[in-house]
């Protein structure tokens, strides 16, 4: 009796695990193998139907031509850099209130707490994506607030804010979103 009582629960638990290696809300896997949970995509900013109040982006200059903003009193920051023309939204791992997304293969640093976009196809990548970082990109402690409902352009990358996550879009529709609670890549 022992013997099929060790057997049950042995079949039991292999089931209970296998479950857990399955992604239950759609995620897809990414180049890690491992499923990619999806934030609830209600959560990202859409295209706003009323304008936006477009600033200068000049304020949001840090002195070496990076503009860096805070998406209102949240703890995203994205850093466009018009020599790359890129952006990068980035964020604490602390303060991601979403599922971890797994590293890609051969990632050693931190994942799924910054994501980015060119203008344009880049040489080596894809237009929008997670990096692999190995720590912060830019300090945000001395940016300034993006407000919800502001927009900042530079070059040909156009960001704005929606509460306390930030979008940004190229001039040929591809987009990135980050915040608190919501990341989403649209290529």
């Amino acid at each position: 009796m022992s013997r099929l009582l060790a057997v049950s629960l042995s079949l039991g638990l292999a089931l209970t695990l296998g479950a857990c290696a399955t992604p239950a809300d759609g995620g897809s896997p990414s180049s890690s193998a491992k499923p990619t949970p999806t934030p609830d995509q209600a959560l990202v900013p859409q295209a706003p139907t009323a304008p936006l109040t477009e600033v200068d982006p000049e304020t949001f200059n840090d002195g070496f031509d990076w503009y860096t903003f805070r998406a209102g009193d949240g703890p995203t920051w994205c850093t466009i850099t018009p020599e790359s023309d890129r952006v990068l939204c980035e964020q604490n791992e602390a303060a991601a209130q979403y599922l971890p997304v797994p590293s890609e293969t051969g990632c050693e640093g931190s994942f799924g707490y910054q994501v980015e976009l060119y203008a344009s196809k880049p040489e080596n990548g894809e237009i929008v994506g997670f990096p692999c970082a190995s720590g912060q990109f830019q300090d945000p402690s001395a940016a300034q607030v993006l407000a919800s409902g502001s927009k900042i352009t530079v070059g040909s990358i156009s960001c704005f804010v929606e509460d306390v996550t930030a979008r940004c879009e190229n001039t040929t529709g591809q987009w990135i979103a980050l915040g608190p609670k919501v990341w989403s890549l649209n290529p």
